[in-house]
């Protein structure tokens, strides 16, 4: 078995198939973009405040918001970079594709979302329904460690390695709730 068949059997079918969805034709960014957006939308959700007075679509508001921008950002960005590369403005056709390519990260928004439903599915408070989809983003860090520990072709304590850094990642944008919202945290707050 060659070394990227042992690849693709150990990531599983789920994770190829987010990989390729995800996949930018001629770049090897997807799991650079996945981390990115995870710790973008922990972040914003850390750093809010005043989750007591928000209502549901609110909160969907606050999590697409940060994922829209950097969509914009990114189709800006794509289409500067296309059209200093070709030394001349970019066809209509030119823009609507990379729209089109960069498009596949609105999905980025599905699971903080799915975590959000569910949660208040089962009756969950919002406050809470935040919190879990927060430490499900710090985890999901050091699954894509792991993805990214195995495309590298890193095996046993190097791939644990990998896993590991993905966590702590994801450790160190839980700590900045504690150092960003201080007042809450000793005054008897959670997080």
């Amino acid at each position: 078995m060659s070394p990227s068949q042992r690849h693709g059997a150990a990531l599983g079918e789920r994770s190829r198939r987010l990989i390729r969805t995800l996949q930018v034709p001629g770049e090897s960014g997807t799991i650079e973009r996945v981390v990115y957006a995870t710790i973008t939308v922990m972040s914003v959700l850390i750093i809010y405040d005043g989750w007591e007075k928000v209502h549901l679509f609110d909160v969907v508001g606050i999590i697409l918001g940060p994922i829209l921008a950097m969509f914009i950002a990114h189709v800006f960005s794509a289409g500067l970079a296309r059209q200093a590369a070709q030394g001349r403005r970019l066809r209509w056709e030119e823009r609507v594709a990379t729209m089109r390519t960069e498009a596949r990260f609105l999905l980025l928004a599905g699971p903080p979302l799915a975590l959000l439903a569910i949660t208040q599915l089962a009756g969950v408070s919002l406050k809470w329904s935040i919190n879990i989809i927060v430490w499900a983003g710090a985890a999901s860090l050091g699954y894509w460690g792991y993805v990214g520990g195995r495309r590298a072709g890193l095996t046993r304590w190097r791939l644990l390695g990998a896993i590991a850094g993905g966590f702590t990642v994801g450790l160190v944008v839980l700590v900045l709730q504690v150092l960003l919202q201080p007042g809450k945290v000793l005054s008897g707050g959670e997080l």
